[in-house]
């Protein structure tokens, strides 16, 4: 319950910052004068086809922050996202985008308050979080984010240190959030009992980068135990091949079957323009594995371009990935990823990524995806248009 209330006067606080000038007005003047706005304009088209019945949905939005400048080691920021549904076609399906882009409306989803001193930094309020076992996507109109409280210290050489507590997460849409209105925008929703991590990234040996974290989320119930995952990725650089290591080791407080253990192995090359990688990972079929909180909590080495990866109990993938830079800022990207679970036959997901940046603040990514024996699925295509200021 206090952390709680430290989180909502975080909240509070950084919108008094940025609404105020109570105390050392002059000061507090210059701190606004050297505030920064940065923001962006999205546009997204997705369209699909399930079982012959093709249905897509064209969401246009963006974001715009501001982050004050320094005020004796604290600063306050804020964002606001906001989209729209411009056209659809969703007669063969008409929920088939409720949970990432059929959404309409805005929210503030960042409001934060920051100390900084030395090495060390707090942060406090509605914010975004970017972790293995914690992180919020930013792949569809709205990215997701957080309420909570983060310790951040880079004291050790080579190292940072970061310490969480959150309770609140904003989903994509309300119907990710177990709402039952279409096209609304999530609030913040309680993640159980709240949830606490570590995270240490530490690159202290040459060409060696080894990233640890784990997460409890606290269960609400008395029909389930705590949710625990712990993660380990450790990769190593000998130009031109970069090798990598990965495992997931989690519990998802069930009565049976919870405990899930995930191996995996990554090599990747970088010759010139052409990037080569390939990709092998197998699940224990002892439990199926805890990702994390929130959708970019998805690291599984063979996760594919747009179902990501299968954390099912009894799981073997593999992902072959070949990238060539056709001119600057052309880039064309081939994936393949394919899965066996231990109820289900093999299935994939082939991706033909294209992506263009006009220049430093205008990029497009073109997606195409085909599938093979994924239920009744054919393609999947995506267009994103960014333009970032």
């Amino acid at each position: 319950m206090k952390m709680r209330k430290i989180t909502h006067l975080g909240i509070t606080t950084s919108l008094m910052l940025l609404s105020t000038q109570a105390f050392s007005a002059d000061t507090l003047a210059k701190a606004f004068e050297e505030g920064k706005v940065s923001g962006e304009i999205k546009s997204q088209y997705f369209q699909k086809e399930v079982a012959d019945k093709k249905v897509s949905i064209w969401t246009n939005g963006g974001n715009l922050s501001y982050v004050t400048g320094d005020f004796y080691g604290f600063n306050a920021g804020v964002t606001v996202q906001a989209s729209t549904v411009t056209a659809d076609d969703l007669d063969n399906a008409p929920t088939a985008y409720d949970k990432d882009q059929n959404v309409s409306g805005a929210i503030l989803s960042q409001a934060y308050i920051q100390y900084t001193k030395n090495n060390s930094s707090v942060k406090v309020g509605r914010q975004y979080i970017s972790t293995p076992l914690l992180e919020g996507s930013g792949s569809r109109i709205f990215k997701e984010a957080f309420e909570g409280v983060i310790v951040t210290n880079n004291d050790i050489s080579d190292t940072t240190i970061l310490a969480a507590f959150v309770d609140k997460e904003q989903y994509r849409t309300k119907i990710a959030s177990g709402g039952t209105e279409v096209k609304d925008v999530s609030d913040f929703e309680q993640i159980q009992d709240g949830a606490y991590t570590l995270y240490v990234n530490n690159k202290s040996i040459t060409n060696l980068n080894l990233d640890a974290q784990y997460l409890q989320i606290d269960s609400n119930t008395t029909n389930k135990d705590d949710t625990k995952a712990f993660y380990v990725t450790t990769a190593y650089d000998i130009k031109p091949f970069t090798i990598a290591f990965q495992t997931y080791q989690t519990d998802n407080g069930e009565d049976t079957n919870s405990r899930g253990k995930a191996y995996g192995i990554n090599l990747t090359s970088k010759l010139d323009k052409l990037s080569l990688g390939a990709a092998y990972t197998t699940i224990d079929d002892s439990g199926d594995i805890v990702a994390g909180i929130g959708n970019g909590a998805d690291y599984l080495y063979t996760a594919s371009w747009i179902y990501g990866g299968i954390y099912e109990a009894d799981t073997d993938a593999y992902k072959l990935s070949a990238g060539y830079e056709i001119i600057d800022d052309l880039t064309f990207e081939i994936m393949h990823s394919a899965w066996k679970t231990g109820t289900q036959e093999r299935a994939s997901e082939t991706d033909y990524v294209t992506t263009y940046a006009f220049d430093k603040n205008l990029s497009t990514t073109f997606v195409f995806a085909t599938y093979d024996k994924l239920a009744d699925e054919s393609y999947r295509s995506r267009v994103y248009l960014s333009y970032k200021f």
